[in-house]
C-alpha cells in the first residue's frame, strides 16, 4: 500500500466532466491528479479503428478495449440480461433491462457519442412547478445560459442561433452583463442531409399535440470548418461508434489539454472507495487498485490524498464508489445522508419508428443525424405524458433493423438472388429513414444502482447491480411518440414498417400495446443536486451536503432529464461548478 499527497484536487474519472475540470483547474495553477480505470488515450486511433473494422457486430462498444480489469456494459449483453450468473458487467434485476452502455477508457463515453449538443429548455428546469411531474432543478435556464455558451466554445459546436430559438430558448453573449449583445456558435451549422430537406418539404403544415411540427438543424460537436487543430467532418457516417478523423469532439481532447497544463493523469487506476475523517466529516483519501496487464493481477494498491475531491466517474460508477465506501460510522456510504445516492437512475428511452419514403432520400451518408423534430419537446401536453424529441437518422434502418445486412439476409433467405436481389435492395436502401424519439423519463427511487453483494469484477470490486423500470407517465410518452411518428409518416406518404419484435428481451406493454425499449446511452440522475439536503446529494454548486471538500460532476447530478442529449449540459454544469471551486473554495 502506497500513499501519494500534495494535490490541490483529486479527480476520479477522465471523461468529459473530469477532463474539463482537470483542464480548468490546471489552467488556474492548481495541482491536479486524475485517476481513471481504463487504458490511456492512444497516440492515434488506428488500433481502435482496426478493432472496429474487424468486429462482426458494429456496436457502440466494438472499437474499444475489452479490459477484464476495467469492464463495461455492452449492447450484446442486453439479450441475456436476466441470466444468472450475469453474462455481462451489469447485474440486472429488472423489471426491464437497463439498455444503455458506457466506456471506461481515457476520454470516456464521448468516444462513441453522436455529438448532438442541444441545450435543456427553460421549462425543463422546473417541470414539477410547471407541469406537476418530476423534480425541479435548484436553478433555471438563465443561470446556466452563460455556461452553455462557454461549453459550446470549449467543445466546438456547429450551429446557427437563428435555428435554435424555440420553446423559450434565449441566447446572449456571456461576457455582456446587459444580455443585449448577440451570441454566435463557434462554427457554422453542419449542412442538413438531403433526406431532412425531403422530410421538411413533405411534412408541410401539420400541427400535433398543439404544436406546429418543424424540422430543425441539430447543434453538433463536429467541425464544419477547421477548429481547435482538428479536421472538418468528412461524412463517414460512423460517429457512433467512432469518428476516424476526430472531426467529432471527444473528451480525450480535454484530457490532453489538462496534461499539457500540468495535470497528472494515472490510467489503469481503478478507484473503489473513499475515506472519511470521522471528526471533520471531510474526505481524507481515495483508495485505488492499479494494474499493468488488462487481465493481469493488481500491481499496486494505494490511497491518494488532496484538499478537494471531485467524483466524475459516470452516473453508474460514481454512486457505486460512494456506496461501496460504507463504514460503521457511515453505513449508507459516502455523501448519502439523504439516501438518494444510487437512486433515480434515468435514461432517454428511445422509441424507434421506421418507414420507406415514396421517393429516394439517399441515407447512409454524412453524420448519423443532422436534424430533428424539436417541436414536441415542450407544451401543455407535458401535464399528461412525457415529451420527446424526434431525431432523424441518416443511417437508414441500421439501428431499427440491422440494415443493410438485415434486409440482405432476409431477402436471400426468402429466395432472392442475382439481379432481382440487387434491384430490390437498390429500391429499398435509397428510401429508408427512421425517427428515434428520445422520451423524458421521470426519476423513481426504485430505479437504482447499488454495489452487488454477490458478484465482483476481476479486481474483486463489486459490480453495479441495477433495478430499472418505466413509470406510467414515461410509458405514455413512449406511446405518444410512436403515434406521432405514424401520423408524420402518413402526412409524408411514407410506408410505416415499425413493428415490435415480440421475442425481444426488451419488450414491454402500455395499455396492452407492445413496445421495444431502446436505450439512448444517456445515464443520469443517480446523485442529484437540489436545495433540500434531505432530497438531494449535492447543492447547486455540486458540493456534497455531507462532505465540504467533495464535489460531484456529470449527468448523475441531473434532478430531471428533459429531452436534450445530456453531454452539453454535463459540460456546462461542470464549468459552472469548477468556476465556483476556483473562486470560492481554492482561493
Amino acid at each position: 500500500m502506497t500513499e501519494q499527497t500534495n494535490y490541490d484536487v483529486v479527480i476520479v474519472g477522465a471523461g468529459i466532466a473530469g477532463g474539463l475540470a482537470a483542464y480548468k483547474l490546471a489552467q488556474a495553477g492548481k495541482r491536479v491528479l486524475v485517476l481513471d480505470g481504463g487504458p490511456g488515450v492512444p497516440p492515434n486511433r488506428g488500433a481502435y479503428m482496426e478493432k472496429f473494422y474487424l468486429s462482426m457486430a458494429k456496436t457502440p462498444e466494438s472499437p474499444y478495449p475489452d479490459d477484464p480489469n476495467d469492464p463495461r456494459p455492452v449492447v450484446l449483453d442486453i439479450g441475456s440480461w436476466q441470466a444468472r450468473p450475469p453474462t455481462g458487467y451489469l447485474v440486472q434485476n429488472g423489471p426491464l433491462p437497463f439498455s444503455s452502455t458506457y466506456e471506461r477508457v481515457g476520454g470516456g463515453t464521448t468516444w462513441h457519442w453522436m455529438g448532438t449538443s442541444l441545450r435543456h429548455l427553460p421549462n425543463d428546469f422546473h417541470i414539477q412547478t410547471t407541469y406537476g411531474h418530476g423534480v425541479d432543478w435548484p436553478y433555471g435556464y438563465d443561470d446556466l445560459q452563460d455556461w452553455y455558451c462557454r461549453a459550446e466554445w470549449e467543445i466546438g459546436i456547429a450551429a446557427d442561433v437563428d435555428h435554435q430559438q424555440y420553446h423559450g430558448l434565449k441566447f446572449w453573449n456571456p461576457d455582456d452583463p446587459t444580455r443585449q449583445q448577440p451570441y454566435s456558435y463557434p462554427m457554422p451549422e453542419i449542412l442538413q442531409a438531403y433526406q431532412d430537406q425531403v422530410i421538411e418539404r413533405r411534412l408541410g403544415n401539420i400541427t400535433l399535440e398543439g404544436q406546429q411540427v418543424t424540422v430543425s438543424p441539430t447543434p453538433q460537436a463536429r467541425n464544419s470548418i477547421p477548429f481547435d487543430d482538428r479536421r472538418v467532418c468528412a461524412g463517414n457516417t460512423n460517429c457512433i461508434p467512432i469518428c476516424p478523423i476526430q472531426a467529432k469532439y471527444d473528451a480525450s481532447i480535454h484530457v490532453g489539454k489538462a496534461q499539457n497544463a500540468g495535470a497528472e493523469v494515472w490510467f489503469k487506476t481503478v478507484v473503489y472507495s473513499l475515506d472519511v475523517d470521522t471528526q471533520t466529516g471531510l474526505i481524507s483519501g481515495v483508495n485505488y487498485k492499479q494494474y499493468e496487464d488488462p487481465a493481469g493481477p493488481v500491481t499496486q494498491t494505494g490511497t491518494v490524498t488532496g484538499n478537494i475531491y471531485i467524483m466524475a466517474a459516470h452516473a453508474i460508477e460514481t454512486p457505486k464508489i460512494l456506496l461501496n465506501s460504507a463504514t460503521n460510522e457511515l453505513p449508507g456510504g459516502v455523501a448519502n445522508s439523504s439516501g438518494q445516492v444510487g437512486q433515480n437512475l434515468m435514461d432517454h428511452p428511445t422509441q424507434l419508428s421506421w418507414a420507406l419514403m415514396p421517393e429516394p432520400v439517399w441515407p447512409y451518408r454524412g453524420p448519423l443525424s443532422t436534424s430533428g423534430v424539436e417541436s414536441l419537446r415542450d407544451g401543455d401536453f407535458r401535464k399528461e405524458h412525457a415529451p420527446f424529441r424526434m431525431e432523424i437518422g441518416n443511417e437508414g434502418w441500421n439501428w431499427a433493423m440491422n440494415d443493410p445486412w438485415g434486409s440482405v439476409n432476409s431477402l436471400v433467405a426468402g429466395g432472392e438472388f442475382g439481379a432481382t436481389l440487387r434491384s430490390t435492395l437498390n429500391g429499398l436502401f435509397i428510401r429508408q429513414f427512421r425517427f428515434g424519439s428520445l422520451v423524458e423519463q421521470m426519476p423513481l427511487s426504485t430505479n437504482r444502482i447499488v454495489p452487488s453483494k454477490e458478484y465482483t469484477d476481476n479486481l474483486g470490486i463489486p459490480r453495479p447491480e441495477i433495478t430499472y423500470d418505466l413509470d406510467p407517465y414515461t410509458r405514455a410518452g413512449y406511446a405518444a411518440a410512436r403515434k406521432v411518428a405514424a401520423q408524420l409518416f402518413a402526412q409524408m406518404g411514407a410506408t410505416d414498417f415499425t413493428s415490435p419484435n415480440m421475442s425481444s428481451a426488451s419488450l414491454f406493454f402500455y395499455e396492452d400495446e407492445p413496445y421495444i425499449l431502446n436505450g439512448a446511452g444517456h445515464v443520469m440522475g443517480t446523485y442529484r443536486m437540489g436545495n433540500d439536503r434531505t432530497q438531494a446529494v449535492c447543492d447547486a454548486n455540486q458540493q456534497s451536503f455531507d462532505h465540504a471538500n467533495l464535489f460531484l460532476l456529470g449527468s448523475g447530478v441531473f434532478p430531471s432529464v428533459g429531452t436534450a442529449n445530456p453531454t452539453l449540459t454535463i459540460a456546462a454544469t461542470t464549468l459552472k461548478a469548477v468556476d465556483n471551486i476556483i473562486k470560492s473554495v481554492l482561493k
